[in-house]
């Protein structure tokens, strides 16, 4: 996971601005019945989006994140909410010192940056150890209709007054190969290129219960995104939800 999200971290808002962070966090709040005033874990926080709408609802949240650059932005956009605290954390090596949480969440495929399926199990026991009774870990992660679009459109680029990038993604069996090249434009008009390479493992629904089950979890359940609804064959996205009561 080194390396990603470094100058990336200046523009990655205005590249995800399509993404309802809104609707994902009313979509977790709703369907896994998060109540007022919980303790929560946010692992791969990225730039603050999703923490900033769980902080409206008052909860308590420490957010992590791997990328110095990614938290810096988040510490930046959150830094009048007194509930959030952040931390520089790698989720395939969770301190049992950070406490106990009534949830912990990794949005946005923060999973798929595990590497294989040894990290997956990590993660896992890790998270699991950090869960109060009755606690629930949620993430999601690509489905296989995410990764048939890669597949069928390997390339892509964007073009911006500011900034632009092009994107390439290679599948290589289960293992993600992401290379993004960006450009930034600045003040004075002057354009400086930066180059990032980001790699994630696909994991099966099999996998994950697999590995959850092995971590301690007793029951995982898994829906196609933004639905309470089984995945199927063109789910993009997958939804997992794990508890050991």
């Amino acid at each position: 996971m080194t390396g990603a999200y470094g100058s990336m971290a200046s523009v990655y808002d205005e590249w995800m601005r399509h993404l309802d962070y809104s609707a994902w966090w009313h979509y977790l709040r709703t369907t896994f019945a998060i109540g007022d005033s919980q303790s929560i874990l946010e692992l791969g926080c990225g730039t603050g989006n999703l923490t900033k709408e769980i902080a409206k609802d008052g909860h308590a949240v420490l957010a992590s994140d791997l990328s110095c650059a990614m938290l810096t932005q988040a510490e930046a956009k959150l830094r009048d909410r007194k509930n959030v605290s952040f931390m520089l954390l790698d989720m395939r090596s969770l301190p049992k010192a950070l406490g106990s949480y009534d949830f912990i969440v990794a949005a946005c495929d923060a999973v798929n940056y595990l590497r294989s399926y040894d990290e997956l199990e990590q993660f896992l026991h890790g998270a699991r150890a950090l869960l109060k009774p009755h606690g629930l870990l949620l993430f999601d992660v690509h489905g296989p209709g995410r990764m048939a679009e890669f597949s069928e459109r390997p390339e892509r680029n964007r073009v911006g007054v500011k900034s632009c990038y092009l994107w390439s993604v290679a599948l290589h069996d289960t293992l993600i190969t992401h290379r993004l090249t960006g450009f930034l434009r600045s003040e004075d008009n002057r354009w400086s290129r930066f180059d990032e390479i980001h790699l994630q493992r696909y994991f099966t629904p099999t996998d994950i219960a697999k590995a959850a089950t092995s971590a301690g979890f007793t029951h995982v359940q898994v829906y196609d995104f933004l639905s309470a609804s089984q995945p199927h064959e063109k789910s993009k996205r997958l939804q997992f939800s794990c508890s050991a009561d």
